[in-house]
């Protein structure tokens, strides 16, 4: 069994704590998904024909894509992997401002059985 982990880059804004590479600048999101898409087909043959036992796409914060680019990044997973072992699909949405009707319906059409919801603080202003 393999697992799959695709990182999307982008943040709203920057957080203090956080170490992983992101970038708040999101003209580069178009950019960036057509090279993890190709990244996808170049890559097929690394896992080879193993069933995926888990995905998640982390970040940065992956619903700062829109619902059509969401549903472009995880249709070409589902084309270029085998989900017939899949047991957890976890899409992070770290930022509750950024999740929106669409991306969560994109979301659960493209096959995720799991939204993580990662609020740094429970003060609305923040």
């Amino acid at each position: 069994m393999a697992g799959l982990y695709i990182h999307v880059p982008f943040c709203a804004k920057r957080c203090l704590y956080c170490d992983f590479f992101s970038n708040t600048e999101m003209k580069y999101k178009e950019p960036y998904i057509n090279a993890l898409i190709k990244e996808m087909e170049l890559r097929k043959g690394y896992i080879g024909n193993e069933a995926l036992e888990t995905i998640y796409f982390g970040g940065g914060t992956p619903t700062t894509l829109s619902a059509e680019q969401l549903e472009r990044v995880m249709g070409k997973v589902a084309e270029q992997f085998d989900f017939s072992s899949l047991l957890e699909y976890t899409v992070e949405a770290g930022r509750p401002d950024t999740i929106t009707h669409d991306k969560l319906r994109a979301i659960r059409e493209s096959g995720a059985n799991r939204v993580s919801i990662n609020p740094q603080t429970m003060n609305d202003e923040v």
